[in-house]
């Protein structure tokens, strides 16, 4: 039976499957499992910047919900990210062995 689910995203905002990722974070957390959204690569361009409102809207709701909203903090730092930037409050930056654990914990990890 699963209950925890990580979404992983990716790609980088214009790229649609970054709002399928958003989309599929927020309706698995809708149906009652315990959902972690993790942005790595250029997703990680998400958490800065200008975000379509109903993106923003929605990684918000998740936050709100008790959704765990993650980065890797290797990611960010390639790309000259800090946190003090990220547009979303309580932000987790992982290191390689968080992520890991996280990936471990999880009964289904999907990445977009």
């Amino acid at each position: 039976m699963i209950s925890t689910v990580s979404i992983i995203i990716r790609h980088a905002l214009g790229d649609e499957r970054m709002a399928l990722g958003v989309r599929a974070a927020y309706a698995a957390q809708a149906g009652g499992y315990e959902t972690t959204l993790v942005l790595l690569g250029e997703g990680v361009h998400a958490l800065i910047g200008r975000l379509p409102e109903y993106l923003r809207n929605m990684i918000t709701a998740f936050q709100e919900n008790d959704g765990r909203l993650a980065c890797l903090g290797a990611c960010a730092e390639q790309r000259g990210i800090a946190a003090a930037e990220f547009g979303f409050e309580g932000v987790d930056v992982l290191g390689d062995g968080e992520l890991a654990g996280i990936l471990e914990d999880s009964d289904s990890v999907n990445v977009y």
